[in-house]
């Protein structure tokens, strides 16, 4: 029987020593996977960074971009406002010299039909007052 306690002895270490093994080797390719993993999540952090950094400056460049464009229609609108009060104030002064000169015009013209009047008027009671004159000469004579 010793014989065959030596066998299950040899078996067993045997065993034993084939299960450190495999615990070994199991706890060998854990610590591979697990440094794998750790180098593969370190890399897509990286990249995620990396990422959100190009993502970052690209926002920045087009909110830049829009501000700029944004100015430039702001002054251009500004200009153009201002450009358009300037025609504005200009057209009024036109108008208002226009209808200024229209007045005077006006003006001057009932004054010339008001003197014409007078004049016929005149002429007319100067007419009368000779026929009178006339009639009143042929009367008395």
């Amino acid at each position: 029987m010793s014989d065959s306690s030596a066998i299950q002895n040899q078996m067993a270490r045997t065993q034993e020593a084939m299960t450190k093994r495999q615990t070994f080797e199991l706890r060998k390719l854990g610590n591979e996977y697990e440094n794998e993993i750790n180098q593969t999540r370190d890399k897509n952090e990286k990249e995620v960074a990396k990422i959100k950094k190009d993502y970052e400056v690209e926002i920045s460049k087009e909110k830049t971009e829009a501000e700029v464009k944004l100015s430039q229609v702001r002054g251009k609108y500004a200009k153009k406002i201002e450009e358009e009060t300037q025609r504005f104030e200009k057209l009024l002064t036109d108008l208002k010299q226009s209808q200024g000169d229209r007045l005077a015009e006006t003006q001057m013209s009932n004054e010339q039909q008001v003197v014409n009047q007078e004049m016929k008027h005149r002429e007319y009671l100067e007419k009368a007052r000779q026929k009178f004159e006339e009639e009143k000469a042929k009367l008395e004579a």
